[in-house]
């Protein structure tokens, strides 16, 4: 079974890999790129035997900050497959091989969490993004979780949704490859939290998923920073007990 999570993270990871040459030689964040993206992200999506499912509300649309849950390292193809969004990311990824290069030709913004100093620079720098009408796809605990609980937001990124046209939460779970849900044993497994990186891509390749967002209703930013953050919370929280 090792032996075949292997074997079918690599052909995931091929699968993704084919549509690259065609995205590196588009005009960054054109429409071409935008839908080569997304033939990336669904390719490695299947590769990989996870099955999205996306269900409620419509995408908010240009200038929106989504706000996410994070579970695992496929919450990344999972919404970049289906939203118009950069992401927000720890400053890590992009120094990663190949694939910091990817999310950089992207747009990705990458943050420092632990440079408390400078959260106001890079708030600011989401402001710009936002006010320019890009969208923004927030993983908003900071860190993947789980999958079993839901940890705090951390609030202080939230000031850059002052400049957002639309607030959206969005809820990201996964399940069995039947639909049923995972009991708290198999989702930790799934969750990359405590696992290597190799270790838990093997796993969920060889396990497969459903991978289910919710898009969650929109709202427009007013409140302050904490409150919006609490807001977002809630309603994620609310739709994960809610079945």
């Amino acid at each position: 079974m090792r032996r075949l999570g292997r074997l079918r993270a690599g052909i995931g990871v091929l699968a993704g890999l084919t549509r690259v040459p065609l995205w590196l030689g588009a005009a960054p964040r054109s429409p071409y790129a935008r839908g080569r993206e997304r033939s990336f992200f669904r390719r490695v999506l299947a590769g990989f035997g996870i099955h999205p499912r996306f269900r409620g509300a419509d995408p908010a649309g240009p200038g929106t900050l989504y706000v996410a849950n994070h579970v695992s390292w496929a919450d990344i193809p999972l919404l970049g497959a289906l939203l118009d969004a950069d992401f927000v990311s720890k400053d890590d990824v992009g120094g990663w091989p190949l694939l910091g290069r990817l999310a950089r030709r992207r747009g990705t913004l990458f943050i420092d969490r632990d440079r408390k100093r400078e959260t106001g620079g890079q708030a600011d720098a989401m402001a710009d993004r936002l006010a320019e009408g890009h969208s923004l796809v927030l993983f908003a605990e900071g860190t993947t979780g789980d999958g079993v609980t839901l940890l705090p937001f951390r609030s202080s990124l939230f000031a850059a949704a002052r400049a957002a046209r639309m607030i959206q939460p969005v809820l990201i779970r996964y399940r069995a490859a039947d639909g049923a849900p995972l009991d708290a044993a198999a989702m930790r497994a799934f969750a990359w939290s405590d696992h290597p990186l190799g270790q838990n891509v093997a796993h969920i390749a060889r396990t497969g998923a459903v991978a289910e967002v919710v898009l969650l209703d929109a709202f427009a930013p007013g409140e302050d920073r904490k409150a919006i953050a609490a807001r977002c919370r809630d309603a994620i929280a609310a739709a994960w007990n809610a079945d």
